[in-house]
């Protein structure tokens, strides 16, 4: 059975030997060469990667982090030695390796540069869903660029009204307990566990897995707050946090309130909590006060509010 597994100090040798046909040699760097590049460009979250068949090593692949847009993964090797081809181990590895990169959520798409000549290669990415960018890298003129997208999370997240209070406790948990950083003092988290069951409550799910939610109270007649929202942090940036907004948005007009109000540690005293700032702040809520002390001294209080 095809798998992947990373290079160690005791399997490197068993793909630096691994070659392609004689034909094929023009098209690809060496094994050797490769191993090399990968620990040269450890920093830029480079990776070699064996291919094996149950424990026998058939191929080798490389990736890149690539952050010049568009930011991507850049497949900079992928060889199947001359022994194993034809027996479909290519298209099974890539479709893995491609499955795995999806799962980071790190880049929206893949890029490779294929000689233009390199038949067999074209046609494997082309089966799989790579298209031609139409872009020729006047360093290899001889080149296609081409380009996976990955399907949008987006797409694949849902927001829900969540109404049974146990499974409100239960999301609630989850998220806040993967999320240290904004929630790491015991006593608070539990005491957003306690309060999720009382609330209005959305969440967000992902394939039918919870992945965010975000829940409500009312502070006055007129006015309601996002009381806790926390997304998982691998779904962050990707537009979820948004959308949580607006359905309780949504819900606050149908209620007949008129403003929306928010509360975060004032902006400059901790970076996860000042992404959390420009995130409000992209939304369009304003700056209503800061409240030095209503937490503690190192935790100043900075309330943002909305018009509805």
């Amino acid at each position: 059975m095809i798998s992947l597994v990373e290079l160690n100090e005791k399997n490197w040798m068993d793909f630096a030997g691994l070659s392609v046909k004689e034909s094929q040699e023009h098209f690809l760097a060496d094994n050797i060469g490769i191993i090399a590049r990968g620990y040269v460009y450890r920093s830029s979250g480079a990776r070699v990667i064996g291919i094996v068949d149950d424990e026998l090593a058939v191929g080798l692949a490389m990736i890149r982090d690539m952050d010049e847009e568009p930011a991507c993964y850049e497949i900079q090797q992928f060889m199947i030695d001359r022994r194993y081809q034809g027996k479909g181990y290519g298209t099974q590895a890539l479709k893995i390796l491609l499955s795995e990169l999806e799962k980071t959520h790190k880049y929206d798409c893949v890029e490779v540069c294929v000689k233009m000549a390199d038949v067999a290669a074209l046609h494997v990415y082309k089966k799989l869903g790579f298209a031609d960018t139409g872009y020729i890298d006047e360093d290899v003129p001889d080149s296609f660029n081409l380009m996976y997208n990955f399907k949008k999370n987006e797409d694949k997240v849902s927001i829900s009204e969540v109404e049974d209070p146990v499974e409100k406790q239960k999301i609630t948990r989850l998220i806040l307990e993967a999320l240290p950083e904004w929630f790491g003092l015991p006593d608070s988290r539990e005491d957003y566990i306690t309060e999720s069951s009382k609330r209005p409550f959305f969440a967000a799910y992902c394939e039918g897995q919870p992945i965010g939610f975000v829940y409500l109270d009312e502070t006055g007649k007129d006015t309601v707050e996002l009381y806790v929202m926390g997304i998982l942090k691998e779904y962050h940036r990707q537009g979820i946090g948004r959308r949580l907004v607006e359905k309780a948005k949504e819900l606050a007009k149908r209620k007949g309130y008129s403003f929306i109000q928010v509360k975060t540690v004032q902006m400059g005293k901790y970076k996860e909590y000042d992404d959390t700032n420009c995130f409000y702040l992209s939304l369009g809520f304003k700056e209503f006060e800061i409240f030095p002390t209503l937490w503690d001294e190192w935790n100043p209080c900075q309330v943002y509010v909305m018009g509805l």
